[in-house]
């Protein structure tokens, strides 16, 4: 990550927030919280969009940061075989827009950052795609290694 500070300055609002400290309280994968993974992709997604010459690194971050901003354990006997998969992206779009005000570009690509799993909604900006492809990588590693 060429520019540190900007990430910083972009990421501040939400990772100081209160609502978002509550995703600490949330496994995402292994023994890795929801925080720890959202902030993961969003550094991934920064950097990419840096590589790429994204101009619009405002919403990649704070689309990244909350990807995953559900509020709920999805790892509980009714969650775990509910439709989270498909579901949690609508989930977290619509409280990043009640929470962070967040645009509709940011709440699209909040919507899409599952494809392909969510086959029908594919990301409709190159920062959509920077996020999947982070959100991918990210689990990955998270998945095999658990940290």
């Amino acid at each position: 990550m060429k520019d540190a500070k900007l990430f910083d300055e972009l990421s501040k609002e939400i990772l100081e927030s209160g609502i978002f400290s509550q995703s600490r309280e949330f496994i995402q994968h292994g023994r890795i919280s929801v925080y720890t993974h959202s902030l993961e992709v969003a550094r991934m997604s920064f950097s990419l969009a840096e590589f790429f010459g994204i101009p619009d690194k405002r919403s990649v971050v704070r689309s990244a940061l909350l990807h995953d901003f559900f509020l709920y354990d999805w790892h509980v006997p009714e969650k775990m075989w509910s439709l989270h998969g498909w579901t949690h992206p609508v989930t977290a779009a619509e409280n990043a827009k009640k929470y962070f005000n967040a645009s509709e570009k940011e709440w699209s690509l909040i919507r899409t950052h599952m494809w392909p799993y969510t086959l029908l909604h594919p990301p409709c900006f190159k920062e959509g795609w920077i996020i999947c492809l982070s959100d991918k990588i990210v689990s990955l590693l998270e998945t095999i290694f658990k940290r």
